[in-house]
């Protein structure tokens, strides 16, 4: 979600790589001795990540479409009592979710934020019973971020009412009006009614590389909404890229299918995708060549001033498009023992590339 700051705990993530063997050094291209069995591994273990993700995403929706379904009656003490939790900044209505005379809770605080992008000065039946969902939905957001707590887990109906875990403030919740205008609702697979990704994007206040996954919510063809969660790249991407490295000078990392820089085991590759996205304030660094890049026509987009590292994903992006979108790739560039393994849920590639001859 972008316009704020994520925070990313990877330890069930760990615990997992610990299992299979990833996050141990014994698990490294130096020492393995099928480094292609090692590659598709790692990508696996990226896809398994992302296929809960979106079944959790897909849970929180459902949920959500029961609640709808069976809305509670309206008493007569319950719109004064919302309107009594409402502060209004702009076109923007926050309802507080904490206890009373107590202060607004700081950013991410373990509190929902509940907001009303709709310009209502009053709280009309079916903006009341979707503030009721919304609020019986709570626990359900609390504990799906607890259980994996990558980032925000939110829901935005379909006429902009949001809600939030953990908390945003409402100085800063402002900045997603309206919110079914927003790359979080719009990625969703409104076609086939199913989960949705994000391209990678930069976090614009700091926390780097995102993507979200967005699931539409509908009550036979009535769109409700959709149910989205967040997942901060950088921790994901260096738990598995950094045990895929080789101490005479290999190195491992992900692009998207344009060839998107997501991560790099290497410090100065890393730094490099760092460097580029923050000074042009979105995700813009490519490995790809110069004329490759301009064949995509993508503002702002920049190679590598790393050749070789663009020569290499040219040759895989050119040669996963040329066979089944499952099949690893092995390949010998420029004396570089180069394989790559698919991440099948999103399309991306885990590159591992073995040291130069």
């Amino acid at each position: 979600m972008a316009n704020r700051r994520s925070k990313t705990t990877l330890s069930a993530l760990t615990l997992m790589l610990i299992a299979i063997g990833l996050a141990s050094p014994v698990a490294s291209v130096a020492d393995s001795k099928q480094p292609a069995a090692l590659a598709h591994l790692a990508a696996d273990r990226i896809d398994a990540v992302f296929r809960d993700l979106a079944a959790s995403t897909r849970a929180i929706g459902e949920e959500y479409r029961r609640l709808a379904a069976e809305p509670a009656p309206i008493a007569d003490t319950e719109r004064a009592a919302w309107l009594a939790r409402a502060s209004r900044s702009g076109n923007t209505t926050g309802f507080s979710s904490w206890p009373e005379l107590t202060e607004t809770p700081p950013f991410q605080a373990p509190f929902p934020g509940l907001y009303s992008y709709k310009d209502e000065t009053t709280l009309f039946d079916s903006t009341l019973r979707q503030l009721q969902a919304l609020n019986a939905l709570v626990p359900v957001l609390r504990a799906t971020y607890n259980s994996a707590p990558y980032s925000w887990v939110y829901l935005t109906t379909a006429d902009d009412l949001m809600l939030i875990y953990p908390y945003v403030p409402l100085a800063e919740a402002v900045h997603n009006h309206p919110p079914t205008q927003q790359l979080y609702y719009q990625g969703a697979d409104f076609k086939r009614r199913q989960v949705g990704w994000t391209l990678p994007y930069l976090d614009l206040v700091g926390t780097g590389m995102m993507i979200t996954a967005s699931y539409p919510i509908y009550h036979g063809d009535q769109l409700l909404g959709v149910a989205s969660r967040d997942i901060t790249l950088r921790q994901l991407a260096q738990s598995v890229l950094s045990h895929l490295v080789h101490p005479n000078g290999g190195t491992a990392y992900i692009v998207d299918a344009r060839g998107l820089a997501i991560d790099a085991a290497d410090p100065d590759l890393s730094a490099e995708i760092e460097q580029v996205n923050t000074k042009k304030k979105t995700a813009a660094l490519f490995y790809r060549s110069t004329d490759a890049l301009a064949a995509l026509d993508l503002a702002d987009a920049a190679s590598s001033r790393f050749d070789w590292i663009n020569t290499i994903t040219d040759q895989v992006l050119s040669t996963h498009a040329e066979q089944r979108s499952t099949d690893l790739i092995a390949l010998n560039v420029a004396g570089r023992h180069v394989i790559a393994a698919p991440i099948e849920t999103t399309g991306w590639l885990l590159v591992m590339v073995g040291p130069a001859d």
